[in-house]
């Protein structure tokens, strides 16, 4: 049985098993100098074998669209997507349907499976109450048109970017809630094309995600498509919303932070002091003071009964 450290598990990990060693086999005589041939060996890793994740804590705050970008994620739980819910438009057009095979064969090129058991619906009703992530192509439906969560919503030319104050400058720092907050609101209008990927929790399950994929003309759709397809720019999607523009790729963390998963009060404690060095610091200052000042109590209370045994 092998160990995994679990910091080192990423959203996409390469397994590896390098075999090296032989069995060197002596020749030649007494008489004559002795060589080691070296056998060849052939190993074959067991049917039965497998990998045990059992007691690893599934927790990540969200939204994340690195996460989606980079591993498919939190569709990609689920290998053959019996747990996603995809909204499409009562009359898909072309573009609209290419961005769906391209996500969902981008998702299977992670998992390593196909989408058998994804559910397809043009009925943006029928996902109340429904315990699974929620995957939109085309068109925000009218019953998750919530201001509140949706960080951005594509309409023709004209879309509304609601900015934090400021931004972290490396997309693996999750900002504090202050700095999340939506304090500005942006109108931007360009002539040219845009797309967009936001990422919000479901309002039916807080275990559940929604990642919508809209875009404002043809165009937009093949910025999009292009960017699911290209490993390059999707590594450049990170936070809540992904505006796809012909200069490129821009990233925000906006809104609400929520948490899919679940951690033991000691690990979600020590994960709420990963993004505070400082206030670690001090903590741990603090208890080396306690745990030096509580032994230096009970060792003056040993040396004073060894000294003054009838005062006990």
């Amino acid at each position: 049985m092998s160990l995994f450290a679990a910091l080192k598990l990423g959203a996409t990990n390469q397994l590896r098993f390098d075999f090296e060693y032989m069995n060197p086999m002596p020749g030649g005589s007494v008489d004559n100098c002795i060589t080691f041939q070296p056998v060849q060996n052939h190993v074959v890793i067991g049917d039965d074998s497998t990998i045990d994740f059992s007691k690893y804590y599934h927790f990540i705050p969200m939204p994340d669209l690195r996460a989606f970008a980079n591993a498919g994620f939190p569709f990609s739980r689920m290998a053959d997507l019996s747990q996603t819910i995809t909204v499409m438009p009562k009359a898909p057009n072309e573009a609209q349907m290419e961005t769906l095979l391209n996500t969902v064969g981008f998702i299977g090129a992670q998992t390593g499976f196909p989408a058998i058991n994804l559910t397809v619906t043009d009925d943006g009703s029928t996902i109340q109450g429904k315990d699974a992530d929620i995957m939109i192509v085309g068109g925000i439906p009218d019953k998750l048109k919530d201001d509140k969560q949706i960080d951005l919503l594509v309409q023709a030319t004209e879309s509304w970017v609601k900015t934090p104050m400021r931004q972290t400058p490396f997309p693996g720092i999750v900002p504090d809630e202050s700095d999340r907050a939506a304090e500005t609101q942006s109108t931007l209008t360009s002539s040219g094309a845009m797309a967009a990927v936001i990422g919000f929790q479901s309002p039916y399950n807080d275990q559940r995600s929604v990642i919508a994929l809209l875009a404002d003309s043809p165009r937009g759709y093949e910025m999009l498509n292009d960017a699911v397809n290209d490993s390059g720019k999707r590594a450049t999607m990170f936070g809540s919303v992904a505006v796809i523009r012909e200069s490129g790729i821009n990233s925000l963390r906006v809104g609400d932070v929520y948490y899919v998963g679940h951690l033991p009060w000691f690990e979600r404690l020590w994960y709420a002091l990963a993004n505070h060095p400082i206030l670690l610091a001090v903590l741990a200052a603090i208890s080396v003071v306690l745990l030096a000042w509580v032994l230096w109590r009970l060792l003056r209370i040993i040396s004073r009964r060894r000294l003054n045994p009838d005062n006990e």
